[in-house]
C-alpha cells in the first residue's frame, strides 16, 4: 500500500513536469499528435500503479521519450512548413464567401446539424449571417460573420478609444499579491492609502482587489460571520 501511495505521488509530480514542458497548448488545444502523445503518457503512468511489479524506470523512461518526440517535433513543424502539414494537416474550409462548399464538409463527414450546431454555439442563429466557417486543425470551429451582422467596431465609427489596460490582482482573499503592486508601480502606502479612502482598514477585510496602472480600482469585500453571499 505504501509503494504505491508513494509510487502514484512520484508519477503525478512527474507527469506535471513533463506536461507543463510540452507547453501550455498541450493541455489547452490539443493537436491528433498532441492528443496521441496524451494518451500514451496517461496509459504509461498508471502501469507502474496498477502493478507494483511493474519497474518505474520502465514507464518514467517511455514518458521522457514521448516528451523528447513531441517537443523535436513541435521544433521541426514551427520551422518546416511541409512538415507541420503533414503533422498536422489544415483547416477546413465549410463556409466561404456565404457559399456553403459541400464538398468539403463531405470530406470531413460534417453534416448540416453539426455545422448549425456550431453556429449556435458561437451565438448565431441564422447561416445567412455567416460570412466564412472554418474547421481548424484542432477541430475547433470558427465561425466569421459577414459585414452585415458583425459587432460595429470603433473604428467603423471613425472613433479613437483609449487604450485598453490590464488588470492585475492585487490582493487575493486578503493576502497582498506584491509582485502586482510593483509591476504596477505602486506601494504599501498607496495601498494603505487606497484601502483607508474605500474604508478598508487591513488587507485581510479584502476579497479580491484590482487594480491598473491608471489607478483604477475593483473590490470585493471580505464577507464577514454570518453574512450570505
Amino acid at each position: 500500500m505504501i509503494i504505491t501511495f508513494l509510487r502514484t505521488i512520484l508519477v503525478y509530480f512527474f507527469v506535471i513536469v513533463v506536461l507543463r514542458l510540452m507547453g501550455k497548448r498541450q493541455v489547452g488545444e490539443l493537436e491528433s499528435s498532441e492528443l496521441v502523445v496524451t494518451i500514451m503518457i496517461s496509459e504509461l503512468a498508471v502501469m507502474p500503479i496498477q502493478d507494483p511489479q511493474q519497474p518505474m524506470a520502465s514507464s518514467l523512461i517511455g514518458i521522457l521519450m514521448l516528451l523528447i518526440i513531441e517537443v523535436l517535433l513541435s521544433f521541426l513543424t514551427y520551422k518546416n512548413k511541409t512538415a507541420r502539414k503533414i503533422v498536422y494537416g489544415t483547416p477546413s474550409v465549410f463556409v466561404e464567401n456565404g457559399k456553403i462548399k459541400q464538398k468539403e464538409m463531405e470530406n470531413q463527414r460534417f453534416n448540416i446539424n453539426d455545422l448549425m450546431e456550431e453556429l449556435r454555439n458561437n451565438g448565431v442563429c441564422d447561416l445567412s449571417e455567416v460570412e466564412y466557417v472554418i474547421m481548424e486543425t484542432n477541430g475547433n470551429v470558427s465561425v466569421i460573420l459577414n459585414a452585415q451582422n458583425r459587432t460595429v467596431t470603433p473604428s467603423d465609427l471613425s472613433l479613437e478609444p483609449a487604450p485598453v489596460e490590464m488588470s492585475y490582482i492585487i490582493i487575493d482573499a486578503g493576502e497582498v499579491i506584491k509582485t502586482n503592486l510593483k509591476t504596477l508601480g505602486f506601494d504599501d502606502n498607496w495601498l494603505s492609502k487606497t484601502l483607508g479612502e474605500k474604508g478598508f482598514k487591513r488587507p485581510s477585510d479584502i476579497f479580491y482587489m484590482s487594480a491598473n496602472r491608471s489607478g483604477d480600482i475593483y473590490i470585493i469585500p471580505m464577507l464577514k460571520k454570518g453574512e450570505k453571499a
